[in-house]
């Protein structure tokens, strides 16, 4: 059984595969063989797509923060409780963690620009409905957006691969990934800009109308270079076989390494505001440093994942960006004066966070366009489920001891991530499919791999 509750069907499968791969006598009875090549149109054209996408990208970030710098207004507007408020925030994760596997198939099997259209109309309607006064219609609204992320995020690595050659993936990874980071930023600083200037409810009308503007334009826009439907339309896609994903030994590591990078990352900047405060520092520089840290990122992913494209070693650029990150963790937090955590923030940005585009681009290879999108969705549900899990542990470790024993945990976390790391069996660029899926590559689909 796969992911969607469909069962294997071999022979359409093979079928597909060998259509896919210019064999006309699977399709002379449904269309011109001549069809059953890709889709290659002007280079020019695949820009607006990665435009469009970037766009989308940017507005998942902006509602996911949306609400964190307002959560006190929150409290006062609707007369209720931190924690109550803070799920306007917290069902992100949690949507993320219960979703995402979901949303990969979806891409597998429809592609992704079904899957992200679908994202963006969700969102566009679940926008509107924070327009209506009362929390509960807040929070609907803020639970449709946050189960229409998996969809637009979980399409990276496929949209990457689909549009742009081997030699370019790891810089259009990275720029992929950069469009994340400037919609938290841009959230973080703009959210409450925004609710000056126009108010609370013309705040929400405002988003609500770029999100629907945005899914018009996509729709209009962007397109699929090489679309599921047009390799075979008469044969069904093949399913996403799970348990080969999760039993692959290399992409086991990566879904690891997941669970406690994302975990660790989120727990640091979550209760970095309360540390700084308990050292007598004050909120606004703790946000200043986060900014310090994002800003950093986005310097770190315009150049560090150029360096895959040209050497071609992302094993060594883990090692790089995630090696260095681990000690550079106790200087920040324990910095002497919010100045000097600055620094060290924006370094520790630079060199973590790049981490992200080189993994979406070690998962495409390994999974192969075929199966990206399914594992990458897997890559993002344990992820959030670290996010989720690491950052509870954290407090609940702190409250049994302090602050510091805390901190030290996370750096052995991470030390652990990067032992992981040398058990990585990475393909070549251009290195051909593997015949078996317990190691290395996954296979293109000759067979099912029932679960």
């Amino acid at each position: 059984m796969y992911i969607d509750g469909s069962h294997p069907e071999p022979d359409t499968q093979q079928r597909a595969r060998r259509a896919a791969n210019g064999n006309t006598e699977e399709m002379d009875a449904g269309r011109p063989a001549a069809a059953a090549g890709p889709l290659d149109p002007p280079a020019p054209r695949r820009w607006p797509v990665l435009a469009a996408f970037l766009g989308a990208l940017i507005l998942t970030q902006v509602f996911w923060y949306n609400f964190a710098p307002l959560i006190s207004l929150l409290m006062a507007k609707y007369r209720i409780g931190g924690l109550a408020a803070s799920w306007t925030i917290l069902v992100f994760p949690l949507a993320s963690m219960l979703f995402s596997g979901y949303a990969g198939a979806l891409i597998d099997r429809r592609g992704y620009r079904f899957a992200i259209q679908l994202g963006l109309a969700l969102m566009a309607f679940s926008a509107a409905l924070r327009i209506f006064d009362g929390f509960y219609m807040l929070l609907a609204g803020q639970i449709g957006i946050a189960i229409s992320v998996p969809c637009i995020v979980t399409c990276i690595s496929t949209l990457v691969a689909d549009w742009f050659g081997p030699a370019e993936e790891g810089f259009l990874t990275g720029i992929c990934t950069i469009g994340i980071f400037v919609g938290m930023a841009l959230s973080l600083a703009a959210s409450p800009l925004l609710v000056d200037w126009l108010g609370f409810r013309g705040a929400m009308v405002f988003l609500a109308a770029a999100a629907a503007g945005w899914a018009l334009l996509f729709h209009f826009t962007a397109r699929e270079n090489h679309p599921v439907r047009a390799v075979a339309p008469n044969v069904k896609p093949a399913a996403t076989p799970v348990r080969a994903l999760l039993t692959n030994r290399n992409l086991a590591i990566v879904f690891v390494t997941a669970f406690i990078g994302q975990g660790c990352f989120n727990a640091l900047t979550t209760w970095l505001e309360v540390i700084w405060h308990e050292r007598g520092f004050s909120s606004d520089a703790a946000g200043m440093a986060g900014g310090t840290i994002i800003a950093g990122g986005i310097a770190g992913s315009l150049f560090i994942p150029r360096l895959l494209d040209k050497f071609d070693h992302p094993r060594l650029l883990l090692w790089i960006c995630l090696a260095p990150s681990l000690l550079v963790v106790h200087p920040f937090v324990f910095a002497a004066s919010p100045r000097l955590g600055y620094a060290w923030g924006a370094l520790l940005g630079f060199l973590w966070l790049p981490s992200l585009a080189i993994t979406l681009t070690v998962i495409e290879r390994i999974a192969h366009k075929e199966h990206a999108g399914a594992a990458s969705g897997i890559f993002w549900t344990i992820g959030n489920a670290g996010v989720l899990g690491l950052t509870i542990c954290f407090e609940v470790l702190h409250q049994a001891t302090n602050w510091r024993v805390s901190i030290n945990v996370l750096v052995l976390l991470l030390a652990g991530m990067n032992a992981l790391i040398a058990l990585l069996r990475i393909p070549a660029r251009h290195a051909p499919a593997a015949r078996s899926i317990s190691y290395g590559t996954l296979p293109e689909s000759d067979t099912a791999t029932p679960d």
